[in-house]
């Protein structure tokens, strides 16, 4: 490896034969805007003060090209300022006029091969999906450009810019000069010596971060010698099925979703792709091996996210419609799994379906009771793994599934009628406008083939959100503040702007005369005034009406198990002697451990994010449960690194800022110290308990 300082025009576009060959495990052309004004403020700043302008760091790797006997070079970092100083100068290009030839040739043999085959003319290749783009813009081909992307966007934000400094007096020879005094450091690896993977994670340079799925593709594509066809057969296909308008969203949030799948436990953002790479190793997978697969999960992937476009059945893409209209993603690690077993015919469509179905209505009933989502993340990461852990369970699919659904408690329960009704007659829901409209529209479609569209529909609210004179006559501010946003005042019209604030009698008339809504407005076009009394009414007969729909039959088979474990508590610590914990269970939130080490550093890792402020100021709590000075045994629950007798230092583990925690010791006097816990987090008792394998 070799590393320098020079001009980048000067050294990477000299006027000789060459080739910038941007390798396919790159990512595809993502500078903005606001990186190419970026870029072009710095440039205006060289013309000014004719000084060099340093703008990174360029990796490349130096070969002979077999066919033409020309230097190649392959980039391994720096794709985006070079193809971003070739648009500038294409740019800088089509401004020059005829007095300014000198440049516009010298810009020629810059970008372009003069003497070289069609094939080899343009010097830069971007990776296939930018390079059809390019070679449009170069050889003048407006008919094939794409003017939403971002190669013809910068170029046109370029010559803009340009043409405003050239009309204030600055000619394009001094902006081409300009850009001739943009340096960079060139780091130039030797093939079969220097490992361009390590280079590349390690480096970090300016410009757009790296994604996890740059990353990912970059570790799959990067070091393999058949990288042009695995990116042909399988990374594009990835990408055209996931990556819309220029946009990497779904396609990062997909591989965060199959780690999470694939390791059955939730992955932070940061950890997604050290999570991928371990997963690689772990399963001995080949670049190809793993690229297949990921290939499989993107096609139901890209099911989830465009319902509409699946060879599913209706039905199917319908939950998977309402599933995308609330935005819960959470379950689409479990909806994964679910949809293999299908793909693998593991069950059938009529399975899949029920299955789907429960899983839909289950997250519709926890937004309808406004259920905080913050524990659903756990729940589908470890669902499929808890419950076909037992193999058998598979025979029996819906019936386990709906099984451990409703075996679990607190935040991860399946609400029940009476807890849907009530929410149905009095919650707010004019603050989740997707879950109303989805409500409404199931009320109003039922059963039907024919359904009605949400295209123009919009939430309307009956008794209007500031009341009028009229509205004044016979609703005080206090019922109004109660029941403007419930179920029973609210309906769906495409004729929004025409009610606005208009009287209850205005209202009707236009809802009457103009609206294809029956179901929702029966109880509303047949009244003379709305009333509080109407609004509770009304609510009532949708709650009616949304309990039946969203019925679920619980499953009662005691012949379903989902793993062969026994739940221990913290009331009784001798229990967990000789025994082997898989997990533990806080406030209906389960946690895959494999010691009790584990628990202890675990569970305070989550009181500490719920509560950051309480875990300082517990150091020094120590066995007896309180704040005096340490006993002779020194057994401090929490401390700092100097509270801590030297013979025993291994029963302590830090977990932030210095903050030590007892981690070591028999298991039940790690019981006792997880009772501390729970008791200063105040948290009840019974609202934790561990799995520990079953005795044989």
């Amino acid at each position: 490896m070799k590393a320098d300082t020079f001009n980048a025009i000067d050294r990477l576009f000299a006027p000789m034969q060459m080739i910038l060959k941007i390798p396919v495990y790159q990512r595809n052309y993502d500078w903005t805007e606001t990186n190419v004004r970026r870029l072009l403020d710095d440039i205006k700043t060289v013309v000014q003060d004719h000084k060099s302008h340093f703008i990174g760091a360029i990796v490349y790797m130096e070969s002979q090209n077999s066919d033409l006997g020309m230097p190649e070079y392959l980039i391994i970092d720096g794709q985006q300022r070079l193809t971003t100083i070739t648009l500038l100068l294409q740019a800088l290009k089509d401004l020059c006029g005829k007095d300014d030839q000198q440049a516009a040739d010298m810009i020629e043999s810059f970008l372009t091969n003069k003497y070289s085959p069609d094939e080899y003319k343009i010097k830069l290749k971007p990776i296939k999906s930018d390079n059809v783009q390019y070679e449009a813009l170069l050889n003048n081909k407006p008919d094939k450009i794409d003017q939403d992307g971002h190669v013809y966007k910068n170029y046109m934000v370029a010559k803009k810019t340009f043409k405003s400094w050239i009309e204030s007096g600055i000619k394009p020879i001094e902006i081409l000069t300009a850009l001739r005094q943009l340096q960079v450091v060139g780091i130039s690896l030797k093939k079969g010596e220097d490992d361009p993977q390590i280079i590349f994670e390690s480096i970090n340079s300016t410009g757009v971060a790296l994604t996890n799925s740059d990353l990912i593709r970059n570790f799959l594509l990067m070091s393999d010698h058949d990288q042009d066809r695995l990116f042909e057969e399988y990374w594009l296909p990835i990408e055209d099925m996931l990556r819309r308008n220029n946009d990497n969203y779904q396609l990062d949030l997909f591989f965060r979703q199959y780690v999470i799948m694939k390791s059955h436990t939730t992955v932070a953002e940061r950890k997604v792709y050290s999570t991928f790479v371990t997963l690689f190793k772990e399963n001995e997978y080949t670049h190809e091996s793993a690229l297949q697969e990921l290939k499989k999960y993107v096609e139901i992937y890209s099911s989830f996210l465009y319902p509409e476009e699946s060879s599913y059945s209706d039905e199917v893409k319908g939950y998977l419609a309402d599933l995308k209209q609330l935005n819960q993603t959470t379950c689409y690690p479990f909806l994964m799994h679910l949809f293999a077993d299908f793909e693998n015919q593991v069950i059938d469509e009529q399975t899949l379906n029920k299955a789907l179905r429960l899983i839909t209505i289950y997250l519709i009933r926890r937004s309808i009771c406004n259920i905080p989502t913050n524990s659903l993340n756990g729940l589908f990461a470890y669902l499929y793994s808890r419950v076909f852990r037992i193999s058998a369970n598979k025979d029996k699919y819906y019936e386990a599934l709906n099984k451990y659904l409703f075996a679990q408690n607190n935040k991860n329960a399946v609400p029940d009628d009476e807890q849907l009704r009530f929410a149905l007659v009095h919650n707010n829901f004019y603050q989740n406008l997707p879950l109303s409209r989805l409500l409404m529209l199931d009320i109003e479609n039922g059963d039907t083939k024919e359904k009605l569209s949400t295209g123009n529909l919009t939430i309307k609210h009956i008794m209007p959100q500031t009341l009028s004179k009229s509205w004044r006559q016979y609703i005080s501010d206090k019922d109004h503040e109660e029941y403007v946003h419930t179920l029973g005042n609210l309906s769906i019209t495409g004729y929004n702007s025409e009610m606005s604030n208009k009287s209850f009698e205005e209202k009707k008339k236009i809802l009457k005369q103009n609206s294809r809504v029956q179901i929702l407005n029966e109880d509303v076009v047949d009244k003379d005034k709305w009333t509080i009394q109407d609004i509770t009414n009304r609510s009532k007969r949708l709650a009616d009406i949304l309990i039946k729909k969203y019925h679920i039959d619980q499953v009662v088979d005691p012949k379903i198990e989902f793993e062969n474990v026994d739940k221990i508590y913290l009331s009784d610590p001798g229990a967990a002697t000789n025994r082997k914990p898989v997990s533990f269970t806080l406030e209906g939130s389960n946690y895959s451990v494999k010691t009790f080490k584990d628990i202890t550093i675990k569970l305070i890792n989550i009181l500490d994010q719920d509560d950051p402020s309480r875990l300082v100021k517990l150091v020094g709590l120590n066995w007896k449960g309180n704040f005096d000075s340490p006993n002779a045994n020194n057994k401090l629950i929490i401390c700092r690194k100097e509270d801590i007798d030297n013979k025993i230092k291994w029963h302590y583990a830090e977990v932030r800022d210095g903050v030590y925690v007892m981690v070591g010791g028999p298991a039940a006097t790690i019981m006792h110290v997880l009772k501390e816990l729970i008791d200063f987090y105040d948290i009840n008792e019974n609202d934790f308990s561990i799995s520990v394998r079953a005795k044989k």
